[in-house]
């Protein structure tokens, strides 16, 4: 939470702020970083290059003083408040509406073969009563007609499962203060 009172220097303060929020960037890639306050007179869009403001409702009077800053779009709605006490300045509500990473991403299905014990008995039981003599003279030299047939006596002998899959490309995961596999 930062203010900035009217009498301060806002160039100062913005870059008081913007060496802060580089420094967390540096340490933290990828960290979701959120930067609220009364700024009054500082402009902090240039000095907030990748961050989006989210209060969109006048917060004293019909200016907006009270801003939230956030490094990932589509984060937050505001609407306003009434003040609390004896407050000149509105509270703000703000909404998430963030989306993580997770439920960004194309769902993708994949049907997965399962192989048991039960399977492996249904399959030999199958194979059992089948009559072999008819194989050969329905496929004679066809080999792959009679693979087929095979490949078709084990896919209705298996059970199958779906499986959905959510696929993170470019997901970066840093563990820090944890001691390494290798000493």
């Amino acid at each position: 939470m930062q203010h900035i009172p009217p009498s301060a220097n806002a160039a100062r303060a913005c870059d008081v702020i913007h060496s802060t929020v580089a420094r967390l960037q540096t340490d933290h890639p990828g960290a979701f970083l959120t930067i609220n306050g009364d700024f009054n007179h500082a402009k902090l869009p240039k000095t907030l290059t990748g961050f989006t403001q989210y209060v969109k409702c006048s917060t004293r009077e019909n200016k907006i003083l009270d801003m939230m800053y956030a490094n990932v779009k589509e984060t937050y709605s505001s609407s306003a408040l009434p003040p609390l006490g004896t407050s000149d300045h509105n509270l703000i509500r703000l909404v998430a509406t963030y989306k993580p990473v997770v439920r960004r991403q194309p769902v993708t299905t994949r049907t997965v073969q399962l192989w048991s014990g039960e399977v492996e008995e249904r399959l030999q039981d199958c194979l059992q009563i089948t009559n072999w003599d008819l194989f050969t003279e329905d496929f004679g030299e066809d080999v792959e007609g009679l693979a087929d047939c095979i490949t078709l006596y084990i896919r209705t002998s298996s059970l199958y499962k779906i499986l959905r899959l959510v696929l993170l490309q470019h997901l970066h995961i840093t563990i820090k203060g944890f001691p390494s596999a290798h000493g």
